[in-house]
């Protein structure tokens, strides 16, 4: 995947700031943000809230999908995998499935290696978006 930088940068959102997400990767046909999970993202069980890894897979949609004309999701869900403790650092690896038209569908996967050598999945998005704007060069 290419850099933000070859691509020009698509602004971080105030949420993504908020919470800490780190954009590393970005191309068309995807990108990974990152995040490590802090007392404030943890729910009522001590784990991290749902909420936060539906918006990390979902940052990670976003700027795949934005970063050649503007888009936004019409639908996505999540699949929990195992619980997030504190501290884990985590990475949302989005990918385009398919694109037709100005339609597009993602395939995310987020992980967290926490120090061991091969990352291990937590969650599983798959998310749609709609272009809603002229792609670049067009």
């Amino acid at each position: 995947m290419n850099s933000t930088s070859d691509l020009g940068e698509w602004p971080d959102e105030p949420a993504e700031r908020l919470h800490g997400v780190e954009v590393t990767e970005r191309s068309a046909t995807g990108a990974v943000a990152e995040l490590t999970v802090r007392p404030e993202h943890l729910n009522a069980h001590g784990i991290c809230h749902g909420g936060v890894l539906f918006l990390l897979a979902d940052t990670a949609m976003a700027h795949a999908s934005n970063s050649q004309s503007p888009a936004v999701a019409s639908h996505a869900e999540i699949d929990f995998l195992e619980p997030v403790p504190p501290g884990s650092h985590l990475r949302a690896t989005a990918r385009l499935r398919r694109r037709r038209k100005r339609l597009a569908i993602w395939d995310v996967v987020v992980d967290t290696s926490n120090g061991a050598d091969r990352a291990h999945p937590i969650a599983e998005f798959r998310g749609r978006t709609i272009e809603i704007g002229d792609r670049a060069g067009e």
